[in-house]
């Protein structure tokens, strides 16, 4: 820049400011770090790098007043990117620096103590800048070719769901188009009945988009320095759909249909409340994701498992949203343009009333800092996810302008954490923020209750608030109560405190106890609140053990964090559309075999007894060839074979392959010389190849039973070519030797995931 700095990386922009801030860079990679950074004073003069996009990793350094934030993982769209446009701190996330020493882990990064330059003055990309002269390391870094093109297939996937999808109201409009029920709208007709099969998968497909459309971006955020968040959110639902059919079992008995829309109707009725649009989304979408990563790790049959519990889970969804928007109109904000004015009209009325206009910029500052720490707070107690704040809106007001309306939950008694920190804290704070219109200004509000805005830093046309707390989560709507600046100076305070003091208590849990606590945030957070509000919370606890972990979730445990399969699978369910799977088309076992070997083939002229199901179910088409896999019939034999993969020993299959392998070579030389003229001469050397091949075959059907059709096809073939029969050798048209072997080594590489080309044997 020829003023002392140079740049070394880019990343992207939270939010937009006219100027750029300096300040002494410190790296953070550890809880205790965090600590003893602001403990040691010069908060306000720092610049902080850190890993991941992770609200409470920073926490203290957040609450303490750092100068800017640089991350090397996460978006604007993260749980960080929220609180830093909240606190209003400059910060450039996912920053790829291209100059620098390097960290404990090898990734290059600024030396720790230079001065830094954080450029947020661009948008959507910003800058970061080192004074000269910094220390560098030259040494080259590793390549990682296969890293580097599966980040190229996320990025593709983070734009586009299924590869072609994209966000927004045109990807809302493609999804719809594809639907062939009208599940989405909330009709009284559809509220009474059981739904379909096509109408739970035509919900499932929405729902899959609409969830990747919502956090598909937030999938970047990384690690979290605190909380392993991915660990404990798919822990957490593996326990919730093993619980949460019983639960809506119960509420639909007691309740009936109408008694669900009263109870979804809260959201509208009340603000303060955990029954809003977040809560009532996660009731089929969480469940959906428990049970995908259920099946996805082995633990249970994808033909079987929950189908019917899905079902019962969309249905209550769709009778509680019924019950929120108090229409007939489609069920998620995203189909009615990303918007959720649904409080009742006299509540608007009453914040207009009491509406505190912020006459000069130090009272709207004064109120963001109020704002972002409690919201930071409600972050931290929830373990850093969204089920502690909400949004809805926006309102529009009669004389221009609008109003959002945010909820944080700061003192939730079903955490001990909680009750051990937040002290006299309200349970709930409530701000209807006022905005003045600006065209430049758009919104997005999104079922997961998250106001997302174009430019970011939106809290610029904030001209006033009306904040209300709720005291106790049953305190009566009637008693909800308006508070003034200095009450919410004094919770401001208090929040401040609590923060410290839960992050020091979570520090100090070992691994498992932060991924188990955070599992019980998340299988209880997301059903205690409809079971509070209908007085039926202590017969959930107690009749359908709410609380008592099955082995399954200790099984699940051990896989996701211990095997670390987590680190893979939740992103690859969040973001490809797995963690909705349509449900009730698993073909049955014995098409599944049917399929496979059609599969293998390509085409084949009969299916036998399986023809019909494979037909129903748009698996197989019919050409003037023979039966032929469909897109759908070959993903669901991916399906089949990754689900085989789970249950079966991968590593001994793999090892009677490399002997399958060691005859390879031999029988395609055999047939090389047999069609180049050798005959009967070759029928005592295919004979021994082929009972070489005979003995592997039978070790891995001890694996995997199929195998030992394969062993019985090639030897009739073999017994064919010993009676004189050429053709039996090498013809293409029929299970000869060589079509035979061809398959099996097409089921070895397709069973271990492997890629013929990539391994060079042919």
């Amino acid at each position: 820049m020829g003023d002392g700095f140079e740049r070394v990386g880019t990343g992207q922009t939270v939010f937009r400011q006219d100027e750029a801030v300096e300040g002494r860079l410190v790296w953070l990679d550890s809880p205790q770090a965090v600590m003893d950074f602001v403990a040691g004073g010069e908060v306000t003069e720092s610049v902080v790098l850190a890993r991941g996009g992770t609200t409470t990793f920073l926490t203290p350094a957040l609450a303490a007043g750092v100068k800017g934030v640089i991350t090397l993982q996460g978006s604007p769209e993260s749980h960080l990117g929220i609180i830093s446009r909240e606190f209003g701190i400059p910060a450039i996330m996912g920053v790829a620096f291209e100059r620098g020493v390097r960290s404990s882990r090898g990734e290059v990064i600024p030396a720790d103590g230079v001065r830094v330059r954080v450029d947020v003055t661009t948008s959507p990309e910003g800058a970061v800048f080192v004074e000269e002269g910094a220390p560098v390391d030259d040494s080259p870094v590793p390549e990682n070719p296969e890293l580097d093109a599966m980040m190229a297939e996320f990025a593709v996937l983070l734009h586009h769901f299924n590869r072609e999808i994209p966000h927004g109201a045109e990807g809302d409009a493609m999804v719809r188009g594809r639907m062939t029920t009208d599940v989405l709208r909330l009709t009284p007709e559809s509220m009474k009945r059981d739904l379909t099969l096509e109408e739970c998968n035509d919900f499932m497909d929405y729902l899959g988009w609409e969830f990747w459309d919502a956090l598909a971006l937030r999938a970047t955020e990384g690690e979290s320095g605190l909380i392993p968040r991915q660990e404990y959110e798919a822990l957490g639902d593996v326990h919730l759909f093993e619980r949460i059919p019983l639960h809506h079992r119960l509420l639909t008995a007691e309740l009936g249909v109408d008694g669900l829309r009263e109870l979804g109707a809260t959201a509208r009725r009340e603000i303060g409340t955990k029954v809003n649009l977040l809560h009532l989304y996660c009731q089929a979408l969480m469940p959906s994701f428990g049970r995908a990563v259920t099946v996805e790790l082995g633990l249970r049959d994808r033909r079987t498992y929950g189908v019917d519990e899905i079902r019962r889970c969309v249905e209550i969804t769709r009778r509680l949203y019924a019950g929120a928007w108090n229409d007939d109109g489609l069920i998620f904000t995203s189909a009615r343009g990303y918007v959720a004015p649904i409080l009742e009209s006299h509540w608007l009325e009453r914040f207009q009333d009491e509406k505190v206009s912020f006459a000069d910029p130090e009272e709207r500052a004064r109120f963001q800092l109020f704002s972002a720490t409690t919201e930071m707070f409600a972050f931290l107690q929830h373990l850093d996810n969204r089920l502690g704040l909400a949004d809805t809106g926006p309102y529009p007001l009669p004389g221009g302008g609008f109003v959002i309306v945010r909820d944080h939950f700061v003192n939730e008694p079903l955490w001990r954490w909680a009750r051990e920190t937040a002290g006299d804290l309200p349970y709930a704070i409530t701000e209807a923020m006022f905005f003045r219109d600006a065209p430049e200004l758009t919104l997005r509000l999104l079922d997961v209750g998250t106001l997302f805005t174009e430019p970011a830093n939106y809290l610029q046309y904030l001209t006033g608030a009306a904040v209300y707390v709720r005291d106790k989560w049953d305190t009566p709507v009637s008693e909800i109560r308006r508070i003034d600046a200095e009450e919410m100076e004094s919770i401001r305070v208090r929040a401040e405190k609590a923060t410290t003091d839960l992050y020091a208590k979570i520090a100090s849990w070992s691994r498992r106890e932060k991924i188990y606590a955070g599992a019980e945030v998340y299988y209880t957070g997301q059903i205690a609140v409809l079971g509070r509000n209908a007085g039926l919370w202590d017969r959930m606890v107690a009749e359908h053990r709410h609380y008592e972990l099955d082995q399954l979730v200790h099984d699940a445990y051990e896989l996701l964090d211990v095997q670390g399969k987590a680190a893979t699978l939740v992103p690859q369910l969040f973001i490809a559309g797995g963690a909705c799977a349509r449900v009730g088309e698993e073909p049955s076992l014995q098409a599944a075999a049917e399929l496979h070997r059609l599969a293998l083939k390509g085409v084949l002229p009969d299916l036998g007894d399986a023809k019909q199901e494979l037909l129903d179910r748009g698996l197989v088409s019919e050409t003037k060839a023979g039966f032929v896999p469909t897109p759908a019939g070959v993903a669901a034999d991916e399906r089949e074979l990754s689900d085989e993969r789970l249950r079966v020993d991968v590593d001994q299959l793999a090892a009677t392959y490399d002997r399958f392998l060691a005859v390879n070579s031999t029988l395609k030389s055999l047939a090389t010389r047999w069609q180049d003229g050798g005959g009967d001469e070759l029928a005592g050397e295919v004979e021994d190849v082929v009972e070489r091949a005979s003995a592997v075959l039978s070790r891995s059907a001890q694996i995997l039973p199929r195998f030992s059709d394969h062993a019985e096809r090639l030897r009739a073939a073999c017994a064919r070519v010993q009676d004189g029969e050429g053709e039996w050798m090498n013809s293409p048209t029929i299970d000869s030797v060589h079509t035979v072997w061809m398959e099996i080594h097409e089921d070895y590489l397709r069973t271990l995931g492997r890629d013929r080309e990539a391994e060079g044997s042919y």
